[in-house]
């Protein structure tokens, strides 16, 4: 068990990289530049900052999933900005995963909280997807990098 739990961490962490360098392939503007950002909250779920001009990724793990079972997490994303930011749209790496966006924009130095469902159906063994979400402003760039073992 000890071993399997390393492999996953391994294998998540060389995706988690690879994912990275994917978006940042992708960013239009050079100036961007890239941050990391994992950070447990009070609020029971996972609290990341958007700021102007930089990656906020996310690494959300739902650990241990029923097969059959819908999982949610939640994160909070605080806006460090000096304009209002709005989560507009979302991409994932597979239909099992799906997000519940802000129906609002986020105030300079307030938060929105999204909502990340999985559901372990038609999953085994360990998963791991990647989701980006559009923001209203194409310098703040955020990712979500999602893993599970779906039991069962």
């Amino acid at each position: 068990m000890r071993t399997r739990l390393k492999v996953i961490l391994l294998v998540a962490t060389i995706a988690v990289m690879a994912c990275v360098a994917l978006v940042l392939c992708y960013m239009p503007n050079d100036d961007v530049k890239p941050s990391i950002i994992k950070t447990t909250s009070t609020f029971g779920g996972l609290s990341a900052t958007i700021s102007k001009d930089s990656l906020c990724e996310v690494i959300l793990d739902y650990g241990d999933v029923a097969y059959g079972a819908t999982a949610t997490e939640y994160i909070r994303f605080t806006n460090d900005t000096l304009e209002p930011i709005a989560l507009l749209n979302y991409t994932a790496t597979c239909r099992c995963v799906w997000i519940d966006l802000p129906s609002k924009a986020i105030a300079p130095g307030e938060y929105g909280e999204v909502a990340v469902h999985f559901d372990s159906r038609g999953e085994f063994g360990s998963v791991g997807n990647y989701l980006t979400i559009e923001t209203s402003d194409s310098g703040c760039k955020v990712a979500i990098w999602m893993s599970a073992e779906v039991e069962g």
